[in-house]
């Protein structure tokens, strides 16, 4: 086991960030492995299922490290702010309302992956959809997740044009 209470704050936080790297990847390797050997199991849901799951179990692992619980949309933003996503990639939050928020990621690192192995783009909008909603939704049973955009699909006006994707959060 890491003997982290020998280490320094810094090399704790470079050693979970590398880790947390490590797993985004064998996860893309992952998925592009069953859908070009499995594409049934792909399709027949199977693997969006366990997308969900990790959502769920994510956010169940955090509340151990939330001390302070928020309510509402906050209780979200208080949830995602110390999630994997907020971990390593640049996650723009925007309140709404008490009740609604966006989720965009801005220079998405699985979309620069996906560029640098020759593929137009990494096309993650079902599984980032139930990934998301089994986060948000372990959270908040009434939260409810929809996609603003996600790749292919490219920003729309107003929008930076860094932005990878977008997710409307709301409590329903």
């Amino acid at each position: 086991m890491l003997q982290i209470d020998r280490m320094g704050k810094e090399q704790v936080y470079s050693i979970m960030l590398e880790l947390l790297y490590s797993l985004n990847y064998m996860w893309f390797l992952m998925e592009d492995w069953i859908k070009t050997n499995c594409p049934e199991k792909m399709e027949g849901g199977d693997f969006l299922n366990l997308s969900e799951q990790l959502g769920s179990y994510e956010a169940k692992r955090l509340e151990k490290t939330i001390e302070v619980k928020r309510e509402g949309v906050d209780r979200l933003i208080q949830f995602l702010e110390h999630s994997h996503w907020c971990a390593f990639e640049e996650i723009e939050i925007i309140k709404l309302s008490d009740t609604r928020m966006t989720m965009r990621t801005l220079n998405c690192t699985a979309q620069k992956a996906a560029k640098k192995w020759g593929k137009d783009c990494y096309e993650c909008g079902p599984g980032a959809l139930k990934l998301r909603s089994g986060f948000f939704g372990w959270i908040d049973p009434a939260a409810r997740v929809i996609p603003v955009f996600t790749p292919p699909q490219r920003p729309g006006e107003g929008m930076p044009s860094n932005a990878s994707c977008e997710w409307l959060i709301s409590i329903e």
